[in-house]
């Protein structure tokens, strides 16, 4: 499974690469401010695919004696990285295009439209090659890189709108349309940036999670309560910290053989978590008391 993710994210960097030269010299070619700006959301691609990459590789390694948690943070920092190189390039391109609209090409390219063409047929193919890959086996990373594969479809028409209204003389919009995108890469660079700080801090992903985690550890056979849920953000994996109550008359043997169920049982249903370490506790009558 782990080479699948890799070759889907190696075909991802590729592909975006491949779309990014063709648009960013189409665009200069003709003059399309819009074109130009929607090469640069086809690096962004490349760097989240490197990122997708970079945390897939890292992450498979094993835990040591110096990251006894694994290296699942490495995604997390490369993707924080990537997200604040993005917005530092989107900014120098807004300057760029805001001085277009002073002086706004007469015309454009045909060639424009032919490069937009063959973007959105080269990502709705490469869209629909990553989601079987990610559905088979359940990589988030690769998930995210679905969503924005399909939404550069969408935004390859507002580029084709402009590059045609510049093509028709009306060379005002081109540059309009391409600050505009890079406004929307800004947003996506801004939230991806938010999001690995978050990562970085340990911020419970979603309150699902602890939900999930609570109904998996009271279905394991000898559970009677469940509280202290702790979990720990780790780029796309995350690690899991509980307190489970079982028969304050139960054998340590026995108790310990329940704990054991309780980490299978969270492991084997929730791919996402890494690593699960579980407290017993006997159901007393302080536990009766302060936990009911």
């Amino acid at each position: 499974m782990r080479d699948e993710r890799e070759k889907a994210s190696l075909v991802g960097v590729a592909a975006n690469l491949c779309l990014a030269v063709l648009k960013g010299g189409a665009g200069l070619y003709s003059g399309s401010a819009a074109l130009v700006a929607h090469a640069i959301d086809s690096l962004t691609d490349v760097l989240l695919s490197t990122v997708a990459l970079v945390g897939i590789r890292v992450s498979s390694k094993p835990a040591d004696s110096t990251h006894p948690h694994g290296h699942h943070d490495a995604e997390a920092i490369a993707g924080l990285v990537a997200s604040l190189f993005l917005a530092f390039v989107v900014v120098e391109f807004m300057v760029a295009a805001a001085g277009r609209l002073l002086n706004p090409p007469e015309r454009i390219g045909g060639i424009a439209a032919v490069a937009v063409l063959l973007n959105i047929a080269g990502k709705h193919l490469l869209a629909a090659y990553t989601a079987k890959v990610a559905e088979r086996t359940r990589s988030p990373a690769l998930e995210a890189s679905v969503a924005n594969y399909r939404g550069d479809v969408y935004t390859s028409l507002a580029v084709m709108a402009g590059v045609l209204a510049g093509w028709a003389g009306f060379g005002l919009l081109d540059p309009l349309v391409g600050i505009a995108i890079a406004l929307l890469v800004l947003r996506i660079a801004a939230e991806t940036c938010w999001k690995n700080v978050r990562y970085l801090m340990g911020t419970v992903p979603s309150q699902e999670i602890v939900e999930r985690i609570e109904k998996l550890s009271l279905a394991t056979p000898g559970v009677v309560h469940v509280h202290r849920i702790k979990v720990h953000a780790m780029g796309a994996y995350c690690k899991v910290d509980l307190h489970v109550c079982v028969d304050e008359n139960l054998e340590l043997r026995e108790a310990h053989r329940i704990a054991h169920e309780v980490e299978n049982n969270i492991s084997k249903n929730m791919p996402e978590v890494s690593s699960v370490t579980v407290h017993v506790e006997p159901f007393d009558r302080h536990h009766r008391e302060n936990h009911r």
